[in-house]
């Protein structure tokens, strides 16, 4: 019998939740927000002068984080693009402390020492490639103007307008073309993810939309097995809407003081058969527009969704934030975005996510130009990147003050052991397992039989005095009970027995 290698279930989906009493209630944790260095801007007249941010992303290769990432130069005049950004990467050995090095590959006249890409545009995601692939890794990158002089326009890429572009390499640094055109020719922002279960890419774009008599920024959904054809999208509203933002929403805005609320990013992670998204979303204020175009002002923080499809998604009741600004003066006070998905770190998942110091529109004019009454000078160090940290797969948690249960259907047997994520340091947890249907747990398998769990583990093994999980048939679908005192269960999966 074979099983999935990845058969995680977790809290944050209810869906297979069956019973439950008055003891149990639903929490959503924070994300921890942990200090890094090595990527701050530049001085003045560098190519990362204004602004360090990563709507990328970063991989882990033989212990060494790579990330690729998006900076701003200084402007040097009030009449130029704001979105003026090249890609950049960086490398670590621990995920906090960075270094930029001098690659040498592109734009050495222009900024002698830069740790440029000559990948055009600003980079909004790389991933390894799927089998079949002719290259190591594939490449999103929005390209707003024609190629940049000294810094990508010698690298023989065709410019056939503005918009989504994909790029392949085999070393992460030196990119070639892999799309002749644009997939999409709208929107500024976008979030490329590998999905190897599923061998699919999956790339999330943003697009214009209306919802009654305000504009949304609004993200689509598309998905490739070879990167250069994509489905899901066939011009103008003949597209899959992912993330709208809805009456709901602007309350929550409203509620912060705020007029409406649209989507800015999107970070996807799979786990298990649910994908998990980190929303950029963003709280809008006066003065709204009375055109189809978008609205500039206002500040940005994130929060959680789920899907079983990549494509449908739903959010935890009351849709919690997650990941906040900090107090003014910090360079994270104003607006959020993140990286296209979480990394795997031992018992962490980190999500790098680019922080500005200030709100959005604060420098820029309701038609985005800049504003002739903000100093050049003053947009420097005006965006930084962070990193927010947490426990593996703890989005959501079932809980109990004192004492509860609940059940859950957990199909069929798919490993030979039953792993749960759980924090119960005063309290303790016990697992029966029950064929689905069935009112008496399995022989062996009652609460009474099970070996309660004290402690915090995001992947405790349960055991039982006198059976194996393993002694479960595989042909038949189960039920899990849980009993909880004082702690929480995040998930827990099937898996090979230690």
């Amino acid at each position: 019998m074979s099983f999935s290698t990845d058969s995680r279930r977790l809290f944050l989906d209810t869906d297979g939740v069956r019973s439950w009493d008055s003891g149990i209630f639903q929490r959503f944790p924070k994300a921890e927000k942990v200090p890094i260095t090595g990527l701050e801007p530049g001085p003045a007249g560098s190519w990362d002068a204004r602004a360090s941010t990563i709507y990328g992303s970063v991989l882990v290769e033989n212990g060494l984080f790579r990330m690729w990432y998006c900076v701003m130069p200084d402007a040097e005049t009030h009449e130029e693009n704001p979105d003026h950004m090249f890609t950049c990467y960086a490398e670590s050995d621990d995920g906090i402390t960075w270094r930029k090095p001098n690659l040498g590959i592109t734009g050495q006249h222009r900024y002698p020492g830069n740790n440029l890409l000559p990948m055009p545009g600003a980079v909004m995601g790389v991933v390894r490639a799927l089998p079949g692939a002719d290259a190591k890794y594939l490449a999103a990158t929005i390209v707003i103007a024609p190629f940049e002089p000294d810094v990508a326009d010698q690298w023989g890429y065709e410019y056939n307008g503005g918009g989504m572009y994909i790029f392949a390499s085999d070393d992460g640094l030196h990119w070639r073309q892999f799309t002749e055109f644009p997939i999409v020719q709208q929107g500024d922002v976008a979030c490329l993810v590998a999905d190897p279960a599923s061998g699919r890419y999956l790339l999330y774009h943003k697009v214009g939309l209306m919802h009654g008599l305000d504009t949304r920024r609004s993200f689509i959904g598309m998905e490739s097995t070879d990167g250069v054809h994509w489905e899901g999208y066939q011009g103008f509203g003949a597209w899959r809407e992912c993330f709208v933002a809805d009456d709901f929403d602007d309350l929550l805005a409203q509620q912060a003081g705020l007029r409406i609320m649209d989507y800015y990013g999107v970070g996807v992670y799979r786990a298990g058969d649910l994908y998990v998204a980190v929303e950029s979303v963003f709280n809008i204020g006066s003065p709204l527009r009375f055109v189809f175009a978008q609205n500039p002002n206002g500040l940005a923080a994130c929060r959680l969704a789920y899907s079983h499809n990549g494509m449908n998604w739903r959010h935890p009741k009351g849709r919690p934030a997650w990941l906040e600004q900090s107090e003014p003066g910090h360079f994270d006070s104003g607006f959020l975005v993140t990286a296209n998905t979480f990394v795997e770190h031992g018992d962490d998942l980190l999500l790098y996510y680019g922080g500005s110091s200030y709100d959005h529109g604060w420098c820029i004019n309701t038609d985005f130009s800049l504003r002739t009454d903000v100093p050049l000078s003053a947009q420097r160090d005006s965006a930084r990147i962070g990193l927010a940290r947490i426990k593996r797969d703890r989005f959501a948690s079932l809980y109990a003050t004192y004492q509860g249960q609940f059940s859950v259907d957990a199909g069929r047997r798919q490993g030979d052991a039953l792993f749960v994520n759980a924090s119960c340091p005063k309290g303790s947890l016990r697992v029966a397992i029950a064929e689905l249907g069935k009112t008496d747990p399995l022989p062996g398998f009652t609460f009474d039989d099970s070996l309660p769990f004290t402690g915090n583990a995001v992947r405790a093994p349960m055991r039982f005095k006198n059976a194996r999980v393993s002694d479960i048939p595989t042909d038949i679908k189960l039920t899990a009970l849980f009993d909880l005192r004082i702690g929480e269960v995040f998930g827990y999966e099937w898996g090979a027995e230690a």
